[in-house]
């Protein structure tokens, strides 16, 4: 299937895994971000990996795949990738440990991304409330 004068960008490669979190069993919620001159032709916009129990070391592997291939009729938006890292504890209960974004690269060729995460913390309202009865600041959607 041809696009007429559209550029076309394919973005195949893996989310690897995540370090340096405070605990282990980390699993991560992906997206891909695009302007309005953009057009997802095939793949998956969002995603979620498994998550992981390292036996041993704090790397969590994912090996998460990501394929999808877009058209645009303008660089405006340029695509970029938005992850959520997610921690599960031991009854099955999920808190978000960081968020973050990058930038998907603007020439051709095999990179390597890394992606620093941050993690609101909120008012000392939301801290205190966190302390006492396990809740959890995190970004709406």
């Amino acid at each position: 299937r041809r696009y007429g004068n559209m550029a076309e960008v394919h973005l195949i490669g893996e989310i690897v895994g995540a370090e340096g979190f405070p605990s282990q069993n980390l699993f991560c919620k992906w997206g891909l971000s695009v302007g309005s001159a953009w057009e997802v032709l095939e793949g998956l916009q969002e995603g979620q990996t498994q998550v992981d129990h390292p036996q041993d070391g704090e790397f969590a592997k994912w090996s998460h795949p990501i394929d999808i291939h877009l058209a645009c009729k303008g660089l405006q938006g340029w695509p970029k990738l938005h992850f959520q890292v997610w921690h599960e504890d031991y009854f099955g209960r999920h808190e978000p440990y960081g968020y973050g974004f990058t930038h998907v690269p603007t020439v051709p060729g095999i990179h390597q991304l890394r992606c620093c995460t941050w993690k609101p913390s909120g008012s000392f309202k939301d801290q205190f409330t966190c302390k006492c009865i396990c809740t959890v600041t995190h970004i709406p959607k």
